[in-house]
């Protein structure tokens, strides 16, 4: 089994260089829509997607929630396909399909056979240009959502996670309200109003498509000419410049209770935007210090002193701006868990003076690494690499060098960051325990 391993370990480190060689072209239509093609083979399948610059962040006062609703609306039916579009794409062949939407984004994805394309490219155009936008299907859709709500509202984990979201962003933040919004709001939307966010924001200039599979540039930026291109709507975005200063905003509540039988202690602390210098290094130090499986804290707390029953993170990973982390340290109720704030404490100020050691950073490199290159060989993975290099960077090409730049962390880098975003007087914390 060894030896196997190891015959494994050893191919993919000598295919490293050829796992990144698939050809990627861009071209722009004339309309703004940016189109990104991966030509690999994947045994004649393609993944197709399209981002929208568009989540929860753009959303106003009274419209908390009318991002999420909107994906939701995007599969009740268009003008060349009126009724339920997912019976409609069930019944085209394409295998997977499904959306997402989140602070920042949302994406609608599909794998099918490379003979699907049209189907694909003709179903998503139509929904981009001519969504069916009624009193009817608004409707409907809030009873979906109010389903997610309740369905929420019933898990004692997504319940507290409601609750707590509400008390850690400063007002005018652009993460200040939850994803899936206020439940006030979106019992209030109109058709109107979605028509509006619906013509604003699902405009060509304001989404790009992904493709990865087993197609020709040439072909895809024909077709997607063909499909898109007559789309006129436009939109002009710019980044803001506002937004509210993590390091000095307080969190509203720093006691919760919970109708669970565990304590929870929620650390919190500020995070970079993606595109920020430190942002890789963070990633890295929160996974070696927290995360991880082996994390030197649930190494200490989980593992070997059994404090807590485990450590769980209530974050994304890429954000456009700056953002709260939350590590959540799980526990039996009981006298003495203080001691567990303290030994974290402890592990946190270690970092801050000595960085991490170097052998736990050469495993999250090979970890990272072996990952990496795996996923090189999904069309999903590829498209997802490129479709974040392109939403937060504008340039494809940066997803080539994610591998390298991991591998450039140092401890002194670890070191650095730890001292500017894990200190004490960054650090927040809510204590969460029963309220029986």
């Amino acid at each position: 089994m060894k030896k196997f391993l190891l015959f494994i370990i050893g191919i993919m480190s000598a295919m490293v260089g050829s796992s990144q060689d698939y050809p990627i072209k861009i071209k722009t239509l004339k309309n703004g829509l940016k189109v990104i093609v991966c030509e690999m083979p994947t045994h004649g399948f393609v993944q197709s997607e399209l981002w929208y610059r568009v989540g929860s962040k753009d959303e106003t006062v009274g419209t908390r929630g009318i991002a999420h609703m909107f994906e939701h609306m995007m599969f009740r039916g268009s003008k060349k396909f009126p009724g339920s579009l997912i019976k409609k794409i069930e019944q085209s062949g394409i295998t997977q399909f499904n959306a997402y939407t989140s602070f920042d984004r949302t994406v609608y994805y599909e794998y099918a056979p490379v003979n699907y394309i049209d189907s694909i490219f003709d179903i998503e155009s139509d929904r981009m240009a001519n969504l069916i936008v009624t009193q009817e299907v608004l409707n409907t859709e809030r009873e979906v959502v109010a389903e997610e709500f309740s369905n929420g509202e019933n898990n004692w984990y997504q319940k507290l996670n409601y609750a707590r979201y509400k008390t850690l962003y400063p007002s005018g933040h652009p993460y200040e309200t939850d994803v899936i919004g206020l439940y006030t709001d979106i019992e209030a939307f109109t058709a109107e109003e979605c028509i509006d966010f619906y013509n604003k924001y699902y405009s060509p200039n304001n989404a790009f498509l992904v493709v990865a599979g087993d197609i020709k540039s040439d072909e895809i930026f024909s077709k997607a000419d063909q499909y898109f291109g007559s789309i006129t709507k436009q939109l002009t975005l710019s980044k803001r410049t506002d937004v509210p200063d993590l390091f000095t905003s307080k969190i509203k509540q720093t006691d919760m209770p919970i109708d669970y039988p565990v304590q929870i202690y929620s650390f919190i602390f500020p995070a970079p935007a993606i595109d920020d210098k430190d942002s890789k290094a963070y990633k890295m130090l929160m996974n070696l210090l927290f995360l991880d499986q082996n994390s030197i804290i649930t190494e200490r707390i989980v593992n070997k002193e059994k404090l807590a029953y485990t450590l769980y993170s209530f974050t994304e990973p890429e954000m456009v701006y700056s953002s709260y982390s939350l590590i959540d340290v799980i526990m039996s109720p009981m006298p003495g868990n203080v001691k567990v704030k303290k030994e974290i404490r402890e592990e946190v100020a270690k970092v801050i003076a000595s960085g991490i050691p170097q052998d736990r950073i050469d495993k999250y490199v090979k970890s990272f690494e072996a990952r990496y290159i795996m996923g090189s060989y999904e069309p999903s993975s590829i498209a997802y690499r490129l479709g974040i290099a392109e939403f937060f960077f504008n340039n494809p090409d940066a997803a080539s060098k994610e591998l390298s730049e991991i591998k450039k962390i140092t401890s002194d880098d670890l070191k650095r960051v730890a001292a500017k975003y894990l200190t004490e007087e960054a650090m927040q914390f809510i204590n969460i325990k029963p309220s029986f």
